[in-house]
């Protein structure tokens, strides 16, 4: 399904070559007409006003967002396993799944990117997509959630993402997510801080990871596995 791919698009540092092609994607996104009428419709005045905006405040934005703290960051394993050491192996799982699709990253590429991987699900089959975006769907409507209440038009890319899975939300983990957010010093001085005191793969563990302490581990082998038994 290219809404995913168009979704994940949306959620990438906005360039000049994405407003110029905005509306050949919002042709593909009506086309599809997997959305709900009244979500699409929301969902392509944002696409139009991103086309409209001037780039570089577009793009002071979508750094003030997604690059300036944890809380919203577009990397799911950052919100699973924080800096521990088991994130380095479900990377290495997820790009064997990629790989299995024929997606071959490069170097510069980390898997757990959301675009990323919404261009995965992209290539999945419907049930499969669907089913392993449940795997994540909280983390998704807990960053639309904050993205919401803060009054950002992205939120409205998060709701069209977990519109496209049937997994249920967990509305407590969104909850504690609103808490914590409330909670988080977004200051330039509290984010050196923050970044200096998480090495990378530590090896403390799940626990190292505040941002969402009760996020589970993805499987997505099990995931694949029982999907491809049900065909």
């Amino acid at each position: 399904m290219k809404t995913f791919k168009i979704l994940g698009l949306l959620l990438t540092y906005p360039t000049e070559e994405l407003r110029k092609n905005m509306e050949d994607l919002v042709e593909v996104l009506r086309s599809e007409n997997i959305l709900p009428r009244k979500l699409e419709a929301g969902l392509v005045t944002f696409m139009e006003t991103l086309a409209a905006r001037d780039l570089l405040r577009a793009q002071e934005e979508y750094v003030l967002l997604f690059d300036r703290g944890r809380g919203n960051s577009l990397y799911l394993f950052e919100h699973i396993h924080g800096e521990s050491r088991d994130r380095g192996q479900a990377m290495v799982d997820l790009i064997d799944h990629y790989r299995e699709k024929g997606l071959v990253l490069n170097a510069k590429e980390l898997p757990d990117y959301l675009p990323l991987f919404l261009e995965f699900l992209s290539i999945c089959a419907p049930q499969e997509a669907q089913g392993t975006l449940g795997e994540v769907v909280h983390i998704v409507a807990a960053i639309g959630a904050k993205l919401k209440k803060r009054g950002s038009s992205y939120s409205i890319v998060f709701e069209a993402l977990a519109k496209m899975t049937d997994a249920a939300i967990d509305k407590e983990f969104v909850h504690q997510a609103l808490i914590e957010e409330a909670a988080r010093d977004d200051s330039l001085e509290a984010l050196d801080k923050e970044w200096d005191e998480a090495p990378a793969f530590d090896g403390i563990g799940d626990s190292s990871c505040g941002t969402c302490p009760t996020a589970q581990p993805l499987d997505f082998g099990a995931k694949h596995s029982e999907l491809s038994q049900s065909k």
